[in-house]
C-alpha cells in the first residue's frame, strides 16, 4: 500500500471524486467524512492548526484517507475533530486494518507523540479493528465514552405513522405552537442556495451567539475562525445540494433554525438556534416536531440525526442512540498512565458531582497561577499574594456615591443611548471575542436582561457601534456589594446607574462620562433622581463621575479585622472625597 502524506488540503476536483467514492463505501457514511468538510476546517482554521493529510492508494485506487492535523507540541488528532460531531478514518470497511497499520507506521515515522481519536463512533470498523492494530504497532491505547447522540429512526411506513401521531401529541410543542400561533402564522421553510443560506447564517450566528450568554457560556461562534467555518461550508456544501437550513417562521419573521444537512438518506441537526425573546414558546422543539414529521413523510429518509449533545429535548424525540469515543494511543507507558489517571479523575467526577466542581475549581486556580506567573514574573506573583493576606487580616473598603446635577443633555444621531438587546449583547460579543474581561460582562448584562428588575442601556455610536454599557436600578433597598449594603433611601429616591464598562478598545475616548450623563437625564425626564457609585480605589472612574458633573454626596466605609466585619458607616463632605484623590479641581459636595 502507497502512501502520500501532504500538509495541506489541496483543492482538488478528482481528489473530491474518489474520496467521495470511498465515503460511500463507509460502514456509515457521513457528510463530516467527505473531503468537502476537511477542505472546509482546513481553510478555516490553517492559523490555528496544521493539516496531515495521509493518502493510501493500492495501485492507482484510492484505498484509505485519514485527515488529521498535528499541533505544537507534536500531537495529532482529526482535522475536523472540533467541528464534527463524528470523525473517523475514511475507507471501506474490509481494508480498515490495512490502512491503520499503515498509518500508525506512518505516525510513527514523523515521530508523533500522541494521537487522538475523538468522537469516533462505537460503531465504527475502526473501533473494531484498533486495538489489534495498537498492539501490533507496540502503541499503548485508552479510550472512554465521549458522547451520546440521539437518533430518529424512521422505520416502516406504519411505525412513521405512528411516529407522526405521538410528536403531534407532545404536551411542550403543542403549548408552544399554541403561544406561536397567537403571534401571527407559523410555517416551516428551506433554505438550501448558497446566497439565501448565506444571509440566514448570519441570523443563526446572532441567535445562537445570544443563546449561549442566556445560559451563562461563551458560544465558540464568537471567534472568527468559527465563523468563517460556516462561510466555507456553506459555500462548499451548497454546491453540493447538501446544505439544507431550516427556519420556523411567525407572522412571516424568523423564530429558530437549523443549520443542517440532507446526506444520504439521513437529515443531520447540526446547529439548532432560536431566538431567545421566543424561549416560553419552544421555538427549537417546536422546529424539530416539524421536521421530524416532514422526515416521516419521505421514504427516502432513514433517519433523522440529532446529534452529540444529551439536552432533554432530544430525549423526547429520540428512538434510539449511538455513541461516540474517545481514544488516545501514545508510545510512551508514562504518558499512558497519565492520560488513563485523567480519564480516571474525569469518570469518577460525573459520579461525584461535588467532587467535581471542587476538582473544577482547583483546576482554575492553578491555571490562573501559572497565568499570573507567566505574565506578571515570580515577584509580582508574590507580591499579589501578599495583599491579599494582608486584607484577610485587615481591611478598609470605601464606596462613594454622587448625584447628578439637573441639567438636560441631549442625544445625537451619531451618538444614542439604547436599551440592551439580545442582538446587541451578541453582536458585541463577536466584536470583542478578543477580550475576556468584556465577555464577562457581557455575560453580566445578559442575565439581567434575562432576569428583568434592573435596566441595561449602551452607548451606540454610529461608527463603532456599542461603546459602553451601564445599567440602571430603583435606588430604593439598592445593594451594594462591595461594601454589602444596602441602601434604603426611600421609593422616590431615583434610580441608581452602575456596572458601568467600557471595552477595551474604546478606552479613554471620553465614552464613559457622555454615557453616564445621557442616563442621568433620561432619569431625570422621568422626574426622578440620578445616582452613582464608585470604589475610592478607583481614580479613574471617579474622574469620569465629575467629568459627567456629577456632586458627591456621601460615603460608605466597611472595616474589616481577621475576616470578620467590624463596622459599616458613612462620611460626608467635600473632605472625605479630597483627602483621597486630587483631581486638580474642586469636588462639589452636597
Amino acid at each position: 500500500m502507497r502512501v502520500t502524506v501532504l500538509k495541506e488540503i489541496p483543492d482538488d476536483a478528482e481528489l473530491s471524486r474518489n474520496w467521495r467514492r470511498l465515503v460511500d463505501r463507509m460502514e456509515h457514511p457521513e457528510i463530516f467524512f467527505t473531503y468537502q468538510w476537511a477542505l472546509a476546517a482546513s481553510r478555516a482554521f490553517q492559523v490555528t492548526m496544521s493539516p496531515l493529510l495521509f493518502l493510501m492508494h493500492e495501485g492507482d485506487e484510492l484505498c484509505g484517507v485519514a485527515a488529521l492535523a498535528f499541533d505544537v507540541e507534536n500531537r495529532a488528532s482529526f482535522l475536523t475533530a472540533t467541528t464534527a460531531d463524528y470523525c473517523d478514518i475514511v475507507s471501506a470497511p474490509e481494508t480498515r486494518a490495512a490502512v491503520l497499520a499503515v498509518l500508525m507506521q506512518e505516525i510513527g515515522k514523523l515521530k508523533l507523540r500522541q494521537l487522538t481519536l475523538a468522537n469516533l463512533p462505537s460503531d465504527s470498523a475502526t473501533w473494531k479493528e484498533l486495538p489489534a492494530v495498537a498492539r501490533a504497532q507496540r502503541l499503548y491505547m485508552a479510550s472512554r465514552p465521549a458522547y451520546d447522540c440521539g437518533l430518529v429512526e424512521f422505520g416502516s411506513e406504519d411505525q412513521r405513522r405512528t411516529m407522526v401521531h405521538d410528536v403531534a401529541h407532545k404536551n411542550r410543542e403543542q403549548r408552544g405552537l399554541k403561544k406561536l400561533s397567537r403571534i401571527g402564522p407559523v410555517r416551516i421553510s428551506h433554505l438550501v442556495h448558497a446566497d439565501e443560506a448565506g444571509a440566514c447564517q448570519r441570523q443563526v450566528v446572532s441567535a445562537q451567539v445570544a443563546r449561549f450568554l442566556a445560559t451563562g457560556r461563551i458560544s465558540p461562534l464568537v471567534r472568527p475562525e468559527r465563523r468563517l467555518f460556516l462561510q466555507e461550508l456553506t459555500a462548499l456544501l451548497s454546491a453540493e445540494g447538501w446544505l439544507k437550513i431550516s427556519q420556523l417562521e411567525v407572522n412571516a419573521q424568523p423564530v429558530a433554525w437549523n443549520y443542517g444537512f440532507r446526506f444520504e438518506d439521513s437529515w443531520f441537526w447540526y446547529l439548532p438556534s432560536f431566538k431567545v425573546e421566543y424561549e416560553d414558546c419552544s421555538p427549537g422543539s417546536c422546529l424539530l416536531r416539524f421536521l421530524v414529521e416532514e422526515g416521516c413523510a419521505d421514504p427516502s429518509l432513514r433517519r433523522l440525526d440529532l446529534g452529540l449533545g444529551d439536552e432533554s429535548y432530544k430525549n423526547r424525540f429520540a428512538t434510539s442512540v449511538r455513541q461516540t469515543l474517545y481514544v488516545e494511543l501514545s508510545q510512551s507507558l508514562p504518558r499512558h498512565a497519565r492520560i488513563m489517571l485523567q480519564q480516571f479523575v474525569t469518570t469518577g467526577a460525573k459520579h461525584f458531582p461535588s467532587l467535581a466542581v471542587r476538582l473544577r475549581r482547583a483546576r482554575e486556580v492553578a491555571r490562573s497561577l501559572v497565568c499570573r506567573l507567566r505574565d506578571k514574573g515570580v515577584g509580582a506573583t508574590i507580591a499579589h499574594a501578599g495583599r491579599k493576606l494582608v486584607r484577610l487580616i485587615a481591611s478598609r473598603d470605601e464606596i462613594l456615591l454622587f448625584e447628578a446635577p439637573a441639567t438636560e443633555v441631549r442625544e445625537t444621531s451619531a451618538m444614542r443611548l439604547n436599551p440592551v438587546t439580545w442582538q446587541a449583547l451578541a453582536e458585541a460579543a463577536i466584536e470583542d471575542d478578543g477580550d475576556p474581561d468584556t465577555l464577562q460582562y457581557l455575560l453580566r448584562s445578559a442575565a439581567r436582561l434575562k432576569h428583568g428588575g434592573t435596566s441595561g442601556f449602551l452607548l451606540h455610536d454610529e461608527l463603532r457601534g456599542a461603546v459602553h454599557f451601564l445599567a440602571v436600578a430603583n435606588c430604593d433597598a439598592f445593594h451594594i456589594a462591595e461594601v454589602d449594603y444596602t441602601l434604603n433611601f426611600g421609593e422616590s429616591a431615583g434610580g441608581m446607574i452602575f456596572d458601568c464598562w467600557t471595552p477595551a478598545r474604546f478606552r479613554r475616548l471620553g465614552y464613559y462620562p457622555l454615557a453616564i450623563r445621557l442616563a442621568a437625564s433620561e432619569l431625570q425626564k422621568n422626574g426622578k433622581k440620578a445616582w452613582i457609585f464608585c470604589a475610592a480605589t478607583n481614580t479613574p472612574s471617579i474622574q469620569g463621575i465629575l467629568k459627567a458633573g456629577f456632586t458627591y454626596r456621601f460615603s460608605l466605609v466597611r472595616r474589616r479585622k481577621l475576616g470578620f466585619l467590624t463596622t459599616i458607616g458613612q462620611e460626608s463632605g467635600a473632605r472625605a472625597l479630597q483627602s483621597k484623590h486630587d483631581f486638580g479641581g474642586t469636588a462639589r459636595a452636597g
